[in-house]
């Protein structure tokens, strides 16, 4: 009778545990639909809320953290796109927030490390004068790292291109020394596929969109 009591209660436990695992799923891949759609300022404020939810409700799970994060440098992005620097810095407070989470829940990815890496670049944003000279080498070097732990990850090649191709040519930067990072980025988005309805696949479009910028 004992035996039968504990089996049930580890039944229990384990279905009630699959039953949140599914939960989690279903929420995510909603919350990544809308992200993957995003273009506006506001479409990524909605996802990000979205993936704050869910990182609420499931604090162990390094991907929620990842993409709240992802939508406040795309946020920082949009007002940076529209002439206002200063308002970058709150969206990407928020974004170092939410990737020093992930950080400590899965170290050594080269997703998350290449997220600090975007953080990095969008500092310079606020007075890429006076804040290039710190964070565009942080950048760079956390970057090389994300490429070292994944040589795979297009994302890494990408948006450490997309730092050299705006930075000056006198600093080593510009298209030419970008575009062997863009071109390995295409080579390896050609390549990826998502399969399970959640990983990261961002950076494709705009990678192709420097890429012919640094072609002309």
């Amino acid at each position: 009778m004992k035996k039968t009591i504990i089996f049930l209660l580890s039944f229990a436990i384990c279905s009630i545990a699959f039953a949140q695992n599914d939960k989690y799923i279903a929420a995510m891949k909603k919350a990544v639909a809308q992200v993957d759609t995003a273009r506006t300022l506001d479409d990524f404020k909605a996802a990000g809320n979205m993936f704050e939810r869910i990182a609420n409700a499931e604090k162990n799970q390094w991907l929620p953290y990842y993409y709240h994060a992802y939508c406040q440098v795309m946020s920082a992005v949009d007002v940076m796109n529209h002439g206002d620097l200063k308002a970058t810095v709150p969206y990407l407070d928020k974004a170092q927030e939410s990737i020093d989470v992930a950080k400590k829940l899965l170290p050594d990815n080269s997703e998350i490390v290449t997220m600090q890496g975007y953080i990095y670049q969008g500092r310079i944003w606020e007075n890429p004068m006076i804040k290039g000279a710190k964070y565009g080498p942080k950048s760079s070097g956390v970057l090389d790292k994300a490429i070292e732990l994944d040589p795979n990850n297009p994302r890494a090649y990408y948006v450490k291109g997309q730092g050299i191709f705006y930075t000056p040519a006198f600093f080593g930067g510009g298209a030419d020394n970008a575009k062997p990072f863009l071109e390995k980025a295409k080579e390896l988005y050609e390549k990826e596929e998502r399969t399970d309805g959640l990983s990261p696949t961002w950076g494709s479009f705009y990678n192709n969109y420097l890429l012919k910028e640094a072609n002309k």
